[in-house]
């Protein structure tokens, strides 16, 4: 990590220290979502209108919609910071990006495996992806095909465990042109083989699973490869939400 990118977080220690003043941390909440298809027997969907329901509400609510990169940079402050993670590469993200948060000017970070882009009717493209980043939108590795990073996809299938990481960041870099450093985790799943195989492989941030805030200057986190994030869903959306 580079000074520049430190600075912020030695000159709250200093102040605390020399000034006996209490610096917190600014917090950001990590929203995962995956599909707006509109279909309610799905617990992880959700329709564009239910969609534009949650931002309108963190609106009024007096959050700030957030980019990883000024995450990353400790541009942050205080505690009302929403950052919307959307996993998959689902062809419905791209119609919601652009119903709901395009004319806000809100972006997200989108979690894709490069398996199915521009291969499967209900993925995105590579020309979308790259639509989307020329909106500013940014990009995290969610796997090549969506596989957990365990010990029995290491031992079992020892290429694809290493294609998960390898070469999903690798035409993901290609294709965007963009670095590829943060890794989502499929399905939340963190192992310590996995985060080995990630620092291995250049990643220095990485997504799972569970409901706590994100503390922004990043090295305050205990594990950059462990970040937390809020699972949106249908059973906990409204609670969710309404906690914040």
């Amino acid at each position: 990590m580079t000074k520049r990118r430190l600075l912020p977080f030695f000159w709250g220690m200093i102040m605390s220290a020399v000034l006996g003043v209490t610096v917190h941390a600014a917090q950001v909440h990590i929203l995962c979502y995956h599909t707006f298809l509109a279909k309610p027997t799905i617990d992880t969907d959700f329709s564009i209108a239910e969609f534009d329901g949650h931002i309108t509400t963190l609106e009024s609510k007096g959050y700030r919609f957030r980019t990883f990169a000024e995450m990353r940079a400790g541009k942050v402050t205080g505690d009302r910071n929403v950052l919307l993670v959307i996993d998959d590469g689902n062809r419905s993200a791209y119609d919601a990006y652009e119903t709901v948060l395009k004319p806000r000017k809100i972006t997200a970070l989108f979690a894709i495996y490069p398996g199915v882009i521009s291969t499967r009717k209900f993925a995105m493209t590579w020309d979308q992806l790259r639509d989307l980043k020329a909106n500013g939108n940014e990009f995290a590795s969610h796997g090549y095909f969506h596989e957990f990073l365990n010990q029995k996809l290491k031992d079992s299938r020892p290429a694809d465990f290493d294609k998960e990481a390898v070469l999903s960041k690798q035409i993901l870099e290609r294709e965007l042109q963009v670095p590829i450093d943060i890794y989502v985790y499929p399905f939340g799943i963190c192992t310590v083989e996995g985060k080995e195989l990630l620092k291995a492989s250049g990643y220095r941030y990485a997504m799972t699973i569970r409901s706590k805030v994100t503390q922004v200057p990043l090295p305050q986190n205990p594990n950059p490869l462990q970040l937390p994030r809020t699972m949106m869903t249908r059973a906990t959306a409204k609670s969710s939400i309404g906690a914040l």
